[in-house]
């Protein structure tokens, strides 16, 4: 608010001017002859002192662009520009010198107008008084467009945000659609492999119907095959149960499916809605420059009208230096007293009618503060608003983002399950097929046999039979066991693989372990213990034998650390560098006969 201040310091200055002004014009008219020189001061004081007011308001804060400076100035150029026409209707004499002064054409004046007006600050938007419209309800728009600008820039990145989870969500449903597609042909090609076995188990059965029918000599055959109907019927019930376990996951993917296109639909709205708010931004935004534009066009009309005030306040100074200086020349003649006291009327009209702008300009500065709070008020509740909204929309994005993450894990789970569903079943028919092999090859073996029994007697049929249902249920015990067996070593294979892991790890930390203690102890433990029944001789001897193989485990010990494999390489190198140079060095002496 410095510019405030400078107005009301700017008001100052002129108001005690025009009072020493009135002070000077009074002491040169009563003292005609002895005041001349004093007045021409006063007027070149005059001068000076205005074209430096003028020269300190367009040249002060030249950085800051304040959007209120310039409706002030044009507020105060057009009151005071209504009091020099009211005071042209009044006195014809100064008509006159004011159409005398405007014939004259002043260069210097045209040029201070230009280096002040460059001085001005940045246009301001458009009201619909120009020259005396207050500037409160102008600032607001650009403010407002700034605001929108913000707005529009989150929600470009809130839209682009919702572009890429719904292209996320399209491919996660793509992918979906193409998993459940190979589900649906695994399940196809499960239905047509279980019409086949069913096919094959009415075959056995009629199979059996006749083997039954025709061996009447050996019923106890029945057994093994009512023991296989049986086996195969769990069977058919147990993939009756997956088959509509999976029914009802396939029912839970599709209904997680349409829930994921609920939510593809809500987005899209949310997008065209956002789509639609961008869309009447940019209306609002050319609706602005549109405004901008209009606001340049009338600040352009108020420099021309400041332009034109100061060039007639520098003719009418300069109609008044001209003045004093008829003053001064005829201040000698005593029959002028007349036009002096005219003059002075003058005078003291003009210092009357700038009192009067200088109230007014009071009143206008007092109104801008005024209008200058209500707008940073207006401005700090947009602005309030605007973050509001803002966090609103941020909110809302981590939302949507939370959501889609959930979506995915949800999917990622469900494509596990699916997964593990798909290798249970196909290891379950793997296994019903082995088992129907099997049987089949039992059964063939089981016929072949009977073909054979037929010449034998029935008791000795009843016997193999029976022998070979016991083998065959010795079979699948044997077989039943050795998959738990496999399964249990497996599960140990596993662990000891884990523990070899961590004991090499462990081995691989514990580097600093004391050897030649425990080598020392496990040797003088394991290798020729002294006994006390022992002659001196023998106690000689086992210590000696011990001492050595101390050594020689210590000197293993050493061999097995890297510092003495890299000792030993040094030392073959070196040796076979010596031995090199020996033999291709080494000139045998000669003798003379």
């Amino acid at each position: 608010m410095s510019w405030l201040t400078k107005v009301s310091d700017f008001a100052g200055k002129a108001e005690d001017l025009l009072n020493r002004i009135d002070q000077n014009t009074a002491d040169v008219l009563r003292r005609p002859r002895a005041g001349t020189p004093s007045a021409h001061s006063v007027q070149l004081t005059r001068v000076e002192s205005e074209a430096s007011l003028l020269n300190e308001t367009a040249v002060s804060e030249p950085g800051v662009a304040s959007p209120y400076k310039q409706p002030i100035r044009s507020l105060a150029l057009s009151s005071s520009n209504r009091s020099f026409q009211s005071r042209k209707k009044d006195d014809k004499e100064v008509d006159e010198l004011i159409s005398y002064l405007n014939e004259n054409d002043h260069p210097k004046m045209h040029s201070r107008r230009s280096s002040n007006s460059s001085h001005l600050s940045l246009p301001v938007p458009h009201t619909s008084q120009p020259s005396h419209g207050l500037p409160g309800s102008s600032t607001s728009p650009i403010v407002n467009t700034f605001l929108e600008i913000d707005d529009k820039a989150e929600l470009q990145a809130q839209y682009s945000d919702t572009l890429k989870s719904l292209h996320l969500k399209e491919s996660q449903m793509a992918v979906m659609s193409v998993k459940l597609q190979e589900a649906e042909d695994a399940v196809a090609y499960k239905e047509a492999k279980v019409e086949e076995l069913i096919k094959e188990n009415k075959a056995l059965r009629e199979g059996s119907r006749s083997l039954q029918h025709s061996s009447e000599d050996v019923p106890n055959m029945e057994s093994p095959q009512a023991a296989e109907v049986a086996n195969l019927e769990k069977m058919e019930a147990e993939y009756k149960r997956e088959r509509n376990e999976f029914e009802r996951r396939e029912a839970e993917y599709t209904k997680r499916l349409e829930k994921a296109s609920a939510e593809k639909s809500a987005l899209v709205n949310e997008i065209q809605k956002l789509k639609s708010s961008l869309s009447e931004m940019e209306m609002i935004k050319r609706h602005y420059t549109e405004e901008l534009r209009l606001a340049k066009y009338n600040l352009e009309a108020n420099k021309h009208e400041f332009d034109e005030y100061k060039q007639k306040a520098q003719k009418i100074l300069c109609a008044k230096e001209k003045l004093l200086e008829t003053l001064k020349q005829g201040g000698s003649k005593e029959g002028n007293s007349g036009e002096k006291s005219v003059e002075l009327e003058e005078l003291r009209c003009e210092r009357e009618l700038l009192k009067e702008e200088l109230q007014q300009s009071q009143l206008v500065v007092y109104n801008l503060k005024a209008d200058i709070q209500d707008m940073e008020n207006r401005l700090r509740e947009e602005q309030k608003a605007s973050g509001a909204h803002r966090e609103a929309l941020l909110e809302q994005c981590h939302q949507h983002l939370s959501e889609a993450n959930q979506y995915r894990e949800k999917l990622e789970r469900t494509q596990l399950e699916f997964e593990f569903l798909l290798a249970e079943m196909r290891r379950q028919e793997e296994a019903v097929d082995r088992k129907l092999a099997e049987k089949d090859v039992e059964l063939m073996k089981l016929m072949e046999e009977r073909r054979t029994t037929r010449k034998y007697e029935a008791g000795e049929a009843e016997q193999r039979i029976a022998l070979m249902s016991e083998k065959l249920i010795a079979k699948q015990t044997d077989i039943e066991r050795l998959e738990g067996e496999k399964r249990a070593i497996t599960l140990r294979l596993e662990r000891s693989e884990r523990a070899y892991r961590q004991a090499e790890a462990a081995a691989i930390k514990a580097c600093a372990i004391d050897m030649r203690e425990t080598g020392s102890s496990n040797r003088s433990t394991s290798f020729l213990p002294r006994k006390p029944n022992d002659s001196a001789s023998t106690i000689a001897f086992k210590s000696v034998v011990n001492i050595v193989d101390l050594a020689g485990f210590r000197l293993a010990n050493f061999m097995r650390s890297p510092v003495f494999r890299i000792f030993f390489l040094i030392y073959s190198i070196l040796l076979h560098i010596w031995v090199f140079f020996i033999v291709f060095t080494y000139t045998p002496e000669v003798h003379p006969l």
